[in-house]
Order: structure tokens, then C-alpha cells, then sequence
């Protein structure tokens, strides 16, 4: 079988984010969402897996906040070492600290880089100046819609094509 996800819609029916099929169910059985779409599997006995939910109610109390992690590091910095600017795969990258953990660099957004290993090794225990190596792009917190995209909730997910009947639900987002 495979696994099953649910597009949570917000009240205002504008795209929050994709989670398991199995909370997606749990939401609308609590009576906190309701059903708009469902899949053909069911969950139990009488009713279906939600394949798209919209919530009662919702309020976004502060901003959208996704802490700094390989993965969240990788898709801002579009899979790019930030010191040689190649491309790589997720395996071939490694998470560098630009001020290093040994210095007290903080595991934060504006201290936290892709990098391939060729890379990380020659910088070694070094800030760049010191390794004689400029970083392509300076790290920065990421802007709010990088995380509300689709392409980046697909990528979490590890999904590469959208349910159809998701398509309607976010328009010009795909």
C-alpha cells in the first residue's frame, strides 16, 4: 500500500501544508475539518482516507517559522555547495557551519550553508577567510513563501507528482 497524504486547507481554503493521510482523518473525525476530496481507500469500515481537508477553524497566530535542518538548508540553498556553486544530491552534500561549532557558530539560518564534502574538508576548522574560500551567497532566513510552496511541501514529503484533484486547490501555485 502506499502511503497516503492529505492537503489541509486553511478556512479561507488557501493551501497550509500536506500531512499524513491518518491525521487528515483524525482532524475531521475530532470535527475540526471536514472532508472535501477523499480517496477510494478506507480508513476503517465506513468512511474514507481525506484526500483534501479544509479546517473550521483557523488562526495563524505569528508567523510561518521552519527551523534551520539538512533537509530546510538543502532546498534554500537549491542544492548548491555555497562555496564551489555545484550542483549535488542531498547524499553528496554536508551541513556547514560558517562560523564552526568549535568557535561558537550558532545553529542558525545565517550560520548554516550546503556544502560538498571536497569543500567542507578543505575548510576544515576554519571560518572562509581564513580557508582563503567566498561563500556564493551570503545565508540568510529563507522568505516565508519559500515554505508555503508546493514544490517545497512535495520535496518534505519526498513526492515527486501532485494528486490530480489537489490541482484545483492550488491554482497557479503548481
Amino acid at each position: 500500500m502506499t502511503k497516503l497524504y492529505t492537503l489541509k486547507l486553511d478556512a479561507a481554503w488557501q493551501p497550509i501544508e500536506i500531512i499524513d493521510a491518518y491525521k487528515g482523518f483524525s482532524l475531521v473525525f475530532s470535527g475540526r475539518a471536514q472532508v472535501v476530496e477523499e480517496y477510494s481507500q478506507l480508513a476503517c469500515a465506513l468512511f474514507y482516507f481525506p484526500s483534501v481537508i479544509v479546517l473550521k477553524k483557523y488562526i495563524r497566530k505569528g508567523g510561518f517559522r521552519v527551523p534551520p535542518s539538512r533537509k530546510t538548508v538543502f532546498f534554500r540553498d537549491r542544492y548548491r555547495c555555497q562555496y564551489c556553486e555545484n550542483e549535488f544530491m542531498k547524499h553528496q552534500l554536508t551541513l556547514d557551519h560558517v562560523v564552526p561549532k568549535s568557535r561558537g557558530g550558532p545553529k542558525a539560518w545565517s550560520n548554516l550553508v550546503a556544502c560538498c564534502v571536497p569543500c567542507n574538508q578543505r575548510k576544515g576548522d576554519k571560518t572562509p577567510s581564513e580557508a582563503s574560500m567566498s561563500l556564493f551567497r551570503e545565508p540568510r532566513v529563507p522568505p516565508h513563501t519559500l515554505w508555503s510552496s508546493v514544490d517545497w511541501m512535495m520535496r518534505k514529503h519526498g513526492r515527486k507528482e501532485l494528486p490530480t484533484n489537489w490541482k484545483k486547490f492550488l491554482g497557479e501555485k503548481i
